[in-house]
């Protein structure tokens, strides 16, 4: 994981009830570059965009956005940090 990472995500969980559906993600995106989420249906690609996007709430681990904490509540509050 560099340094340099404008987005970095480290140790994202997410449960809906006691079942844990992400477990431990961690992401580093850099500028300039294209990264695409590939996975099979149910492996959590659209759970962990709603995650960064603010649709939904994580359970466990970190976001950082230009190296600033980054936890949007809502998806009005994302777009205002410039993520969409």
């Amino acid at each position: 994981m560099g340094a340099d990472a404008v987005f970095r995500v480290e140790g994202l969980r997410k449960y809906f009830g006691q079942n844990e559906v992400l477990g431990g993600i961690s992401l580093d995106l850099y500028a300039g570059e294209v990264t695409v989420l590939m996975g099979a249906n149910g492996a959590g690609k659209s759970t962990l965009v709603k995650i960064i996007s603010g649709v939904y709430t994580h359970g466990g681990g970190t976001m950082r956005l230009a190296g600033r904490a980054f936890d949007p509540q809502t998806p009005a509050e994302a777009i205002r940090a410039g993520v969409v």
